[in-house]
């Protein structure tokens, strides 16, 4: 009986530290040329509705690699653009042209790598930055604090949130790269 409730406690004690997000710190060059992340995606664009975990791989200007997960660690969306190669393969589509995927989206894939890339930012009167694309406004929150690239419009917005972040190709964790706290 003594052992179970130790057993009981310890697992109590373990379970609530899970409940405590750990705060990442991330140190964000200027212009991004390479990131690998991992990211938490919140999509709200048009007729699409998903949360979830995904992965980024990127080297400007011309290749990117998005993963998105489903709540069992299965992919349900793939998109890969390699210069003038490109895949987005979902669980009803499988789509090789990259103005099928701007239409559905209403996101030019050169302007979306930009994005990421911080290229084009403006600072605003807020702490935020900020770009403004045609249809749609681009907001860093890059302050450690969220940590985040959000794209607003009227189709809807689409967040990702970086929970990791290395931007070298070694991977090495220092500057220019995430740490934990």
């Amino acid at each position: 009986m003594k052992k179970t409730v130790i057993i009981i406690c310890i697992f109590i004690l373990l379970s609530s530290c899970a409940l405590f997000p750990r705060k990442t710190y991330i140190t964000w060059p200027d212009k991004i040329d390479y990131v690998e992340a991992l990211c938490d995606i919140d999509i709200s664009w048009r007729d699409m509705k998903y949360s979830g975990s995904m992965s980024l791989k990127m080297r400007y200007p011309d290749r990117l690699q998005i993963e998105v997960y489903g709540p069992f660690g299965e992919t349900v969306v793939y998109l890969a653009k390699n210069r003038d190669k490109f895949s987005f393969i979902s669980s009803d589509e499988k789509v090789s042209d990259e103005k099928v995927f701007e239409k559905r989206f209403g996101i030019k894939l050169h302007e979306f790598i930009d994005d990421i890339s911080v290229v084009n930012y403006r600072k605003s009167g807020r702490e935020d930055i900020y770009f403004k694309r045609e249809n749609y406004v681009v907001i860093y929150r890059l302050d450690n604090t969220e940590n985040s690239i959000c794209w607003k419009g009227n189709d809807g917005s689409i967040c990702i949130r970086f929970l990791e972040a290395v931007f070298n190709k070694e991977g090495n964790v220092g500057e220019g790269s995430s740490g934990e706290m």
